[in-house]
């Protein structure tokens, strides 16, 4: 009886790990300390190339190729922000060596969507472009983004699962039945750039039982009338940059309030369901393509 539960245990174990990659943040810190013992460019270029980005997984090779990055792109990023590299070093350290109950939170995606499509988890660096993103076979997650912000321990494990969480629900928003391609992201309005983030919120907080503390959803909750008369304005428009990306310039509110808002829609939609599987699955299959958000919106009945 021992063996069997220590085997089942191992198995779990190593079923786990197959899904997460994080072995790309120990070879940037390995790399960015060779970096450190030279100031020749050239030497220090190779340095990430052969210790870095020649080591790459496959995470980071689809990043790579993402956001079209090359070693020197490291480099510049190193000399132009020395202080924020230090800041956040042990924390992304930190971040790969939480203990995250993937398996758990894989099973029960599954259980409220049997359509669930079951990518590969990657704990990456990049150079401060995204906290999190995704293809169709990877969630990437930048760690040195998620290091940004100060957490406790646990509210660094919580945090990071709600990352996860978030981007689960996009690769099957994307990769399912989602925008695909550049020209459509490009003539998505404002309504269903919020619902595509604010939708993956919901879902999240469903799959985990609680959000962590996150400033839009809080502040969002307290001036959500006001909120919503400002948003509505705007909502058929093709323009995010006063809701949503916006950390560089907001400065007396919080950064991404849309995502507030296509929460509070979800939530509202939800809530007035009979079926609440079936309205998971609704809320996870719109079509943005499509324009199906529309009648989703007004199905939903919010701030009626």
């Amino acid at each position: 009886m021992k063996y069997s539960v220590l085997f089942l245990f191992l198995t779990l174990f190593v079923h786990s790990q197959k899904r997460v990659t994080n072995s790309d943040v120990a070879n940037f810190w390995n790399a960015y300390d060779k970096v450190q013992q030279t100031k020749d460019s050239v030497k220090q270029i190779e340095i990430i190339n052969s210790e870095y980005l020649q080591k790459a997984s496959p995470a980071l090779k689809a990043l790579i190729t993402m956001d079209k990055m090359s070693a020197s792109d490291y480099i510049k990023s190193i000399q132009r922000i020395p202080k924020r590299w230090n800041k956040v070093r042990s924390t992304t350290l930190q971040i790969v060596q939480q203990n995250y109950e993937i398996d758990k939170l894989y099973r029960s995606f599954k259980e409220i969507y049997p359509s669930f499509h079951s990518p590969q988890i990657g704990f990456v660096i990049g150079t401060f472009n995204r906290g999190g993103t995704t293809t169709r076979e990877f969630i990437l997650i930048g760690t040195e983004v998620a290091a940004l912000t100060p957490f406790s321990d646990t509210e660094l494990k919580q945090s990071t699962e709600y990352n996860i969480a978030h981007e689960l629900v996009h690769v099957q928003q994307d990769y399912v039945n989602g925008v695909n391609n550049e020209e459509e992201y490009h003539n998505l309005d404002l309504l269903g750039w919020a619902l595509m983030e604010g939708s993956c919120d919901f879902v999240a907080e469903k799959l985990l039982g609680k959000l962590p503390y996150i400033a839009y959803i809080e502040y969002g909750g307290q001036h959500e009338k006001e909120l919503w008369y400002d948003f509505k304005k705007d909502m058929y428009l093709y323009d995010t940059d006063k809701w949503m990306y916006n950390g560089s310039t907001t400065k007396d509110k919080p950064a991404d309030l849309a995502y507030f808002v296509g929460y509070a829609i979800c939530k509202s939609y939800y809530e007035q369901a009979v079926d609440k599987k079936e309205a998971l699955n609704e809320i996870i299959n719109i079509n943005y393509s499509k324009n199906e958000h529309h009648a989703f919106f007004k199905k939903a009945g919010y701030m009626k």
